[in-house]
Order: C-alpha cells, then sequence, then structure tokens
C-alpha cells in the first residue's frame, strides 16, 4: 500500500505529464525535468511542497495575470533560459510570459488552466494541524477581535450616515417577528446532540424579551404550555449565553476557527438568519438579485465575461467576518431599531476559547453564528453603495442594481474598485489585494476562476486519502474527484485514483450517471452504464414494481436511529422540519457508511 507521500506524488506527476487538450507541442526532456523536480521536492519537503510551496507559485502566477507582469516567488529556481520563469514547468510558463516575464498578447487558456490545475491541486486538503498552528490561529481571532476601533474618521462617519440612511430604506417592511426558528447541522456550544436538541432547558432573557419562549419555543400555544408548566417553570434563567470556538481542518494554511452557538441562540439565529437572507436576495427590490445566498452562479457568470470584458472586478476580504464590528452593525441599523434589537437578542456576547477561558466579543458574530453571513453581506453591499453614492454623487437607483456581493464575495464595476476598498477599509474591513481582481484579464468568484472568458478553476483535493476500506467519506470524495478529472480531460490521473480505490476497497468500480447515488465512474447515459456494467459482470434483476433494472453494488448511506422523541417535542420537530421518508427515524450526521444493495443506475 503506498503512503501518503508516495500516493500524492504519483497523482501530482500523473497531472504534470498530462497535456489534456494536446494542444503543445511540450519536449519529453522538460516533462522529466519536472517530474524530477516533483520527486526531488518531496522527498525533502514532504506534502507542504504539494500543499504549500505549489499553491504560492499559483498565487504569483494569479498575481502575473491580474498586473500582466510574472515575478518568481521564494523557493522557486529560475528557468536557466529565461531568468524570468520558473524552472518548474517553465515549458508552459513560456507560452504565458515573455523573456522579461510581461503577459503575452497571445496566451493559451489551456496552458493556464494546466498551470493552474497543477499548482492549486493539494492547495485545499484538509490536513491535520499542530499545536503551533491551533495557536496561531486562535492568537489571530483573539487580535483581530481586539484590533476593531471605533470608526471615527471623517470618510467613515459620512459613509456609515449614509448606510444607514439606505438601511433604512431597504428594510422599512422587513418584520424581524415573522420568522420560523430551527436548528442548525452543527454542533451547539450547550452540547445537546440528535433529538436532545428538542428539549430546550435554558430561558436566555436577552432572547425571551425579543422572542417569547411561549410563543417561539413552542407549537402549541398556550395549550402546550398548559401541559408542560413544570417544564415551563424548569427552565433555567439566565441573562444571556456563551458561545465556544471550536477548530476544524480548513486547507493547507491551518485550521478554521468556528463559532458553536448556544442551544436556544442556534434556534433563533436560524430563523432570523433565514429570514435576512430571503428578504435580501428575492424581497427586497433594493438588494434583490444582488446581495445573494443561493446563487453563486450570478457572481461566477459576472466573473467569468469580466475577465474578457474587464468591465467588472472582484474582491475579496481578508478575515470578513471577524472584522464586522458590533459598533459597525448598531451604526448602520440605527434607524432600524427593532430589527437592530432583534440581531443583538440572539447574538453571542461572549466566548470561549479551547483553553477554557472567555473573551467578551467586539465582533458582531463569528463564523458559525447563523446571522453571520447575512449581516455581513449586508454591510459589504451597504458599505459600497453608500460609498459610491457619496462619490460619484449619483442616484441611488443608479448604483445598487451594480454591486454584487456573495458572502464575502463582492463584484463591483471596475472603475468603482478603488472607492469601494477604500469605503471597505475605512470602516475597518480589510481587503485582500493579493486575491482581489481589479485589472487584467484574470477574475475569480464564488469558485469561478476564469481568464479571459474562460473558466480556469481547477479541480481541487479536500478530503485527505486515508487507505482505510471503511472511509466512506474518501470513497465518496475520490470518486467525486476522479470523475471530475475525466471531465477536464486528465484520463491518466483519473484512472490512478480509481486503481487505488479499487485497491483499497477490493472492488471493481461500477459505471453510472452523474445522477446515481452511488460510487460510480460516470457516463454520458444510463443504457451507456447499464451496458457497461453487464459486461463488468455485476450482479443485476429486474424490479418488476419500479420496472428498472438494478445491481448489487456498494453504496453509501447514513446511520440511522429510532427516534424517542414524542408529545409536543415530537409536533414541534415535525413541523418545523418535516423529516424525508418515516418520522420515526432520525439520521446521525456525519455517519456515513458502505453497504450493499440493489442500486438503479438513474
Amino acid at each position: 500500500m503506498k503512503s501518503q507521500d508516495e500516493f500524492y506524488l504519483g497523482l501530482h506527476a500523473q497531472l504534470i505529464g498530462s497535456d489534456p487538450l494536446k494542444a503543445f507541442d511540450i519536449s519529453d526532456s522538460s516533462l522529466k525535468r519536472d517530474l524530477s523536480t516533483l520527486r526531488s521536492r518531496v522527498k525533502h519537503e514532504g506534502l507542504a511542497f504539494l500543499t504549500k510551496s505549489l499553491p504560492k507559485l499559483g498565487r504569483a502566477f494569479d498575481q502575473g495575470l491580474v498586473s500582466n507582469r510574472f515575478n518568481i516567488p521564494d523557493g522557486f529556481r529560475k528557468s536557466s533560459q529565461n531568468a524570468s520563469i520558473p524552472a518548474f514547468m517553465q515549458a508552459y510558463f513560456n507560452l504565458v510570459f515573455d523573456k522579461d516575464g510581461f503577459l503575452r498578447d497571445v496566451v493559451p487558456v489551456e496552458a493556464v488552466r494546466h498551470i493552474r490545475q497543477v499548482l492549486y491541486f493539494a492547495y485545499k486538503l484538509e490536513l491535520p494541524y499542530s499545536v503551533s498552528e491551533e495557536s496561531t490561529t486562535i492568537g489571530t481571532f483573539i487580535q483581530t477581535d481586539a484590533e476593531l476601533k471605533i470608526i471615527d474618521s471623517p470618510l467613515a462617519l459620512d459613509l456609515v450616515s449614509l448606510a444607514k440612511i439606505i438601511t433604512r430604506k431597504v428594510f422599512h417592511d422587513f418584520d424581524h417577528k415573522d420568522i420560523l426558528p430551527r436548528h442548525g447541522p452543527g454542533a451547539v456550544a450547550t452540547g445537546e446532540k440528535l433529538e436532545y436538541k428538542w428539549r430546550f432547558s435554558r430561558l436566555y432573557n436577552s432572547i425571551h424579551q425579543v422572542y417569547p419562549y411561549y410563543e417561539y419555543f413552542v407549537v402549541g400555544g398556550a395549550h402546550e404550555l398548559s401541559d408542560r408548566l413544570d417544564w415551563y417553570r424548569s427552565l433555567q434563567r439566565r441573562e444571556s449565553g456563551s458561545a465556544k470556538v471550536v477548530l476544524v481542518p480548513k486547507d493547507s494554511r491551518g485550521p478554521r476557527l468556528i463559532s458553536c452557538e448556544p442551544l436556544e441562540y442556534q434556534w433563533i439565529q436560524q430563523g432570523l438568519g433565514r429570514k435576512l437572507a430571503e428578504f435580501l436576495e428575492f424581497g427586497s427590490p433594493f438588494t434583490k438579485n444582488h446581495v445573494n445566498f443561493t446563487r453563486q452562479e450570478i457572481n461566477g457568470n459576472i466573473a467569468k465575461s469580466s475577465s474578457a470584458t474587464q468591465r467588472y472586478a472582484t474582491l475579496d476580504l481578508k478575515d470578513a467576518s471577524d472584522r464586522v464590528s458590533l459598533e459597525l452593525v448598531r451604526r448602520i441599523f440605527i434607524d432600524t431599531p427593532n430589527l437592530l434589537r432583534a440581531l443583538e437578542a440572539c447574538r453571542s456576547t461572549e466566548t470561549r476559547l479551547p483553553d477554557g477561558s472567555f473573551i467578551t466579543l467586539n465582533k458582531f458574530a463569528p463564523m458559525g453564528s447563523a446571522l453571520c453571513f447575512p449581516v455581513e453581506a449586508y454591510l459589504f453591499w451597504a458599505v459600497i453603495v453608500a460609498a459610491v453614492v457619496h462619490a460619484l454623487r449619483l442616484p441611488l437607483e443608479k448604483v445598487v442594481n451594480r454591486i454584487f456581493v456573495y458572502g464575502d464575495d463582492i463584484i463591483v464595476p471596475t472603475h468603482w474598485s478603488a472607492i469601494s476598498i477604500q469605503a471597505l477599509e475605512s470602516v475597518g474591513l480589510l481587503v485582500n489585494r493579493s486575491k482581489s481582481c481589479t485589472s487584467g484579464f484574470f477574475r475569480e468568484s464564488c469558485g469561478v476562476d476564469a481568464f479571459k472568458g474562460h473558466v480556469v478553476t481547477p479541480v481541487r483535493l479536500r478530503k485527505l486519502w486515508s487507505h482505510s476500506p471503511t472511509d466512506a467519506s474518501a470513497l465518496a470524495a475520490y470518486s467525486a474527484t476522479a470523475n471530475s478529472l475525466a471531465a477536464a480531460g486528465y484520463v491518466s490521473a483519473s484512472q490512478f485514483i480509481w486503481s487505488e480505490i479499487e485497491e483499497t476497497f477490493g472492488l471493481s468500480m461500477p459505471f453510472g450517471t452523474p445522477r446515481s447515488s452511488y460510487p460510480c465512474k460516470e457516463v454520458n447515459s444510463p443504457e451507456l452504464a447499464i451496458y457497461l456494467n453487464k459486461v463488468r459482470g455485476f450482479k443485476w434483476r429486474f424490479n418488476r414494481n419500479y420496472q428498472r433494472i438494478e445491481f448489487r453494488l456498494l453504496s453509501l448511506s447514513e446511520r440511522r436511529l429510532n427516534s424517542r422523541l414524542n408529545g409536543w417535542p415530537r409536533l414541534l420537530r415535525n413541523m418545523v422540519t418535516p423529516p424525508v421518508g418515516d418520522p420515526s427515524v432520525v439520521v446521525v450526521p456525519r455517519s456515513t457508511r458502505i453497504k450493499r444493495g440493489w442500486m438503479s443506475v438513474a
């Protein structure tokens, strides 16, 4: 069995050796040098070369596309023939940049796509993190929160003043009371899991004053309270609750910090957060189709077209969630006092760190709070709109329909980018200039990387390969990766993964379509998949009940438990989150396992 380093080295070697569209006459000697460099550096640096060094070269490459000038980053040797490009993958870099490092007038898009595929393939790999990386992430979280300052510059005060007027217009008919609370998918700070989440045990006064428990935590109103009076009286009365932060694997840069909210806070946050997102995306005429939460393709399509036209610029924020201060929220929502009161009512005021200590939060809400995403997205939009109206003296109606926000993915007209960056940073946010695309022919937003009107988004690894024949999540993730690589033209790399899957799991992979509910090699039609599966000798039958052919295959399923809820809590669960299928069954999150059963191709 291959070690981790051997597995990823072999996979990258297949990528480097591929020319998916057979577009270039790359010499064998050049490929041999690249493979030799790959093996040598992985031998000495381990996976860090693939997850850290290559993405570093990738970021420099992207910057070259944006600025039209490439600069070799530290850690990479210059080409002996062209000192302006790296020796690694020099044959492809030569197709993109000239001898002085300037972007060529005619650049093969296939070369750009191939370079980025190799350099970014392992960037998002969710690796275990070290104690030092954990300490760095927590330290950055604490420091960023402490650095949130009072907004007092003349520009910031003018923008906030205008943004609060815009906010009053946007939310003038928003009903913060009309929400449907629900639970989120993640863990809670108070520790409840599965069906225990439906047994509320604390009454927080901050929430109760805005969202009374006898209205928002029960489904039967007075009838339920009369039946459960002992439960209501037993609720622990507290003024407010504390969140806690946890670290989860993110990518090669280290762990991601997530906030776990108290159970009752999460319940209301989910209701208010979803209401805000739906209102902004579909309800308000000012933000409709411009502040989005479910349609990434809007930003993605604009990024693609603007990589050719240069009409729009894409902006990226650093530590976006952690830099939205409570003060900024208060100032911008001050003219919508009822909504502001609701936002503060279900916001955790402090959080517990992994070492057990507590800090009072200056930020509005860290990532993990259901209010984080909708509030920050709206604020980014409002600040930029206010800045353009203020700077250019344009009517509001001329500005609102040219700003697009999805979380911290921001798109503005290119000639407004400088105004937008200045505005965002004046209110305490930090624009990541190295990932913002305000010039050149490269844009990236909402998962779409584009160059001159063509998508050059690489296939990325995320899940770490475990070599375990019981790791269902690895089977699912790497089957999807193999299919994505094949679709992108990297057939040999795809076959490398399929071989490893079949060796590890001791099976021959079946064929299927993108709609198939089992891990498979994807083909274009169900008929072809059925034919190939029969040829491969998979056991099959004709199901007369469903009038379809089925194969005996390995599939993925989640662990299910019998529900123990009854009475009013059970009714609340069924009314708020109607289960799919049998209501007496509870699906255990993150419990995917491998099982064999009869499966249909389509």
